[in-house]
C-alpha cells in the first residue's frame, strides 16, 4: 500500500491522503488571515490590501484557490459517481453527469482563472 502512495498515482489511497492534504492546508490559510484579522484593530480594507501585497500571500492564496478546486472536483467526481448512474436515473443518466461534470469543471476553470489574476495584480 505504501508503494501506491508513493508512485503517486490516482488510487483510493492517494486521493484519500491529498484530499486530506489539501484540507490541512486551508485549514493553515484560514488560521492565518484569522490571527492576521484578531491581531489587526481596524480591519479595513488599506490593512487587508496591505497583507495581500506580500508575494507570500499571493501565491499562497492562490495556491489554496487551486488546493480548493481540487478538493471540490474530488467530491463533484465521487457524487457523480456514486449517484448519477444508469441504476439511479435510467437512460438520462449519461446526460445528466456530462452537464453536471461540466459545470464543476465550469467552477474550477474560473476559480483558477481569478487565482491567476490575483496573482498577477
Amino acid at each position: 500500500m505504501v508503494t501506491k502512495i508513493r508512485s503517486f498515482k490516482r488510487t483510493g489511497v492517494f486521493e484519500f491522503f491529498f484530499v486530506r492534504l489539501t484540507a490541512v492546508f486551508q485549514a493553515l490559510y484560514f488560521l492565518v488571515i484569522s490571527f492576521y484579522c484578531f491581531q489587526v484593530d481596524p480591519i479595513n480594507f488599506e490593512n487587508l490590501s496591505a497583507l495581500f501585497t506580500h508575494n507570500f500571500i499571493k501565491v499562497w492564496t492562490f495556491l489554496v484557490l487551486v488546493s480548493i478546486s481540487y478538493h471540490a472536483m474530488t467530491g463533484m467526481l465521487n457524487i457523480a459517481h456514486d449517484y448519477l448512474t444508469f441504476r439511479l436515473l435510467g437512460n438520462y443518466a449519461t446526460f445528466l453527469k456530462s452537464i453536471f461534470l461540466i459545470i464543476c469543471w465550469a467552477q474550477v476553470i474560473g476559480s483558477i482563472s481569478v487565482g491567476v489574476i490575483l496573482l498577477v495584480n
